[in-house]
């Protein structure tokens, strides 16, 4: 299932509980860099109106004593329907190593339980094994200028090898941590690979 990662930010945060437009800014601030994603108020709010309209939550006032009342927002039955068909949709990782669906899938699908934690972690890991065993290190020279000097040459390589081992590095660490939660989980759940 195809959910942008707004609606399953918010489907996700409703499932826990009733929360303001406010609230789920709230939450974005502190947690979005953490999976990769933030938004504006005025985003949430309006993806927030649209799952109304979807009827993925229904949204009512929660009166306030001091100021003007709060929407609330809740998620509906269709809306724990919708959240559960991208949970047990399939999960295809992104050839960009920190992109933020592996952040967003692992926070909402993985809360889900153990089990279904440790499978997205099983995925993402033969992935990015298979993609940095399969990378061309060599060095590109379509990228040097053709009038370039002896200097210039040098400078470029140089410069290639520095930022491909930049790649290599926070791939590797990716790899490190994807193995270290995997055998984390595995314990957890008392399974074995």
């Amino acid at each position: 299932m195809s959910l942008g990662r707004l609606e399953v930010i918010l489907l996700g945060l409703l499932s826990t509980g009733d929360r303001t437009g406010y609230d789920s800014w709230k939450w974005l601030e502190g947690h979005g860099p953490f999976v990769g994603y933030t938004a504006k108020t005025s985003q949430i709010y309006r993806q927030l109106g649209k799952l109304v309209e979807w009827g993925w939550a229904t949204q009512f006032l929660d009166p306030r004593s001091s100021g003007p009342d709060a929407k609330l927002y809740r998620i509906t039955a269709a809306g724990h329907a919708t959240l559960q068909e991208w949970i047990d949709s399939p999960y295809i990782p992104s050839p960009r190593p920190l992109d933020p669906d592996f952040q967003v899938r692992l926070r909402f699908a993985g809360s889900t339980g153990p089990e279904k934690a440790l499978e997205l972690v099983r995925i993402e890991l033969a992935y990015r094994r298979e993609r940095e065993a399969s990378i061309d290190r060599t060095f590109d020279e379509v990228l040097v200028s053709a009038d370039a000097t002896t200097e210039e040459r040098q400078w470029s390589k140089e410069w290639f090898l520095m930022q491909n081992e930049r790649g290599h590095y926070m791939v590797s660490n990716l790899i490190a941590w994807l193995e270290a939660t995997e055998r984390r989980l595995q314990s957890l759940i008392g399974k074995t690979p």
